[in-house]
């Protein structure tokens, strides 16, 4: 008979020794790259990653589509457009078309003022600097329309000067008044008696009036007289004289 009541307990377990996690070795390297795996997966959710993502063409650009940010900057000029022999109000509105300023003058002696940029013509153009802002401008030196450039900024305006026609047929002197564009050419009777012809490209210059060599400013609105005498017929001496004179008493 067993001199024991009961079984003695079994002997306990040697305790298991419990390590952390960072103390385990390569724990904190572990934690670090899961740490950075979580901060790269967060950024691609939300676009972060977009950049290192994004496909590349062969060409070395990205693929159509794909907006990239570049600087707000205003294009500078390319470069000032030719307006010498523009109308002024043209010349204003390409300038400005093409980013430039435009101020303007008178680029004859006179120094008058460009009330009414329709009447003027460009001649000269140079470069004014930066005005507003830094926006470039053109100072343009203009003259009337219809009036001739001068040779220089500022000088004479270079007006024709009447050529003489006395002595030519009507139809040849016309052809020489041509060129300075007069607003008309009036033909009339050398003689009082004498009706004008409807055609009167035959009949002889006379007199002329502008007087030959003077100078003629603004022949655009200028009217030129000439008074003919019939073929076959000498001038007379003076204008509007008769060429039958009633006889004497």
């Amino acid at each position: 008979m067993d001199s024991y009541p009961s079984a003695p307990p079994p002997p306990s377990s040697p305790p298991v020794a419990v390590r952390r996690w960072w103390r385990r070795p390569g724990g904190v390297a572990g934690a670090l790259v899961v740490l950075f795996v979580g901060v790269w997966f967060a950024r691609s959710l939300l676009g972060g990653g977009a950049a290192e993502r994004e496909p590349v063409r062969g060409d070395g650009r990205p693929p159509r589509g794909t907006v990239t940010a570049s600087a707000s900057v205003s294009p500078e000029p390319a470069g000032p457009p030719v307006l010498v022999g523009k109308g002024l109000r043209e010349a204003q509105e390409v300038a400005a078309g093409a980013g430039y300023s435009v101020v303007s003058h008178d680029a004859s002696d006179q120094d008058a003022r460009q009330w009414d940029a329709d009447e003027w013509t460009v001649c000269f153009q140079t470069s004014a600097g930066q005005r507003e802002g830094g926006r470039p401008a053109l100072d343009l030196g203009v003259v009337r329309v219809g009036a001739p450039c001068p040779a220089v900024d500022g000088g004479k305006l270079p007006w024709p000067r009447m050529p003489a026609v006395t002595g030519m047929t009507f139809a040849r002197a016309g052809e020489a008044l041509g060129p300075i564009a007069f607003r008309k050419v009036e033909p009339e009777s050398a003689y009082s008696d004498v009706e004008l012809p409807g055609v009167a490209d035959p009949w002889k210059v006379c007199f002329q009036d502008p007087e030959p060599g003077r100078t003629v400013e603004n022949p655009q609105y200028a009217t030129v007289y000439l008074k003919l005498a019939p073929p076959g017929a000498p001038c007379p001496e003076r204008a509007y004289a008769t060429l039958r004179p009633a006889p004497k008493p």
